[in-house]
């Protein structure tokens, strides 16, 4: 998984892996040795390279798409923001758009269509769940971009999708229900 981890004005992008062998890591790029065990909930022993580091971290409210963390490393205290880069990714589809008008929410990444969870007419809030799309063996939660009426579903489940196709359109309460056969 990759990580957009922002401390104070430092921002770092983090890769962590777990494989058979253990975790495997990089700090912007550059490869490090990771070995790490909970002690307790909240509570970890985390060994970077020859570094041991005694870790308690609590998550914050959640703000936008990022999960902040009150984080004490060997008695620091530290505020870190952290993006799953992925999840980044699906919530930014269908980004710049207002809270009025239509709005498409779109296959990021060619895959399987594993769940639809709304129909048109149904009312969803923004950040809801509309449909389940699976890729290189995992399931993307697509979620809505916005509050509004669900004005097409344009996928339907077990249908194979590709990169930017269309799947479900969101729209104003008020407005006329879009075509399932219009192309956006």
């Amino acid at each position: 998984m990759r990580y957009r981890v922002t401390v104070g004005d430092n921002q770092h992008m983090v890769e962590i892996e777990q494989d058979g062998q253990g975790w495997r890591a990089s700090l912007d790029g550059t490869p490090l040795a990771l070995d790490r065990a909970q002690v307790n909930p909240g509570h970890f022993s985390l060994l970077v390279g020859t570094r041991s580091f005694e870790v308690f971290a609590r998550p914050l409210p959640v703000e936008g798409d990022s999960q902040p963390f009150e984080v004490f490393m060997d008695g620091v205290p530290l505020v870190a923001e952290v993006v799953d880069e992925r999840r980044h990714a699906l919530a930014s589809l269908g980004r710049g758009h207002g809270e009025s008008g239509e709005v498409t929410v779109k296959a990021p990444m060619p895959g399987l269509v594993v769940g639809v969870l709304v129909a048109p007419g149904d009312t969803v809030e923004r950040g809801q769940r509309v449909a389940v799309l699976e890729a290189m063996k995992m399931q993307n939660d697509l979620l809505a971009p916005r509050a509004g009426v669900v004005r097409a579903v344009k996928a339907d489940k077990g249908q194979a999708v590709n990169q930017g196709q269309p799947l479900v359109v969101i729209g104003d309460p008020e407005g006329p229900t879009a075509e399932t056969d219009e192309e956006e």
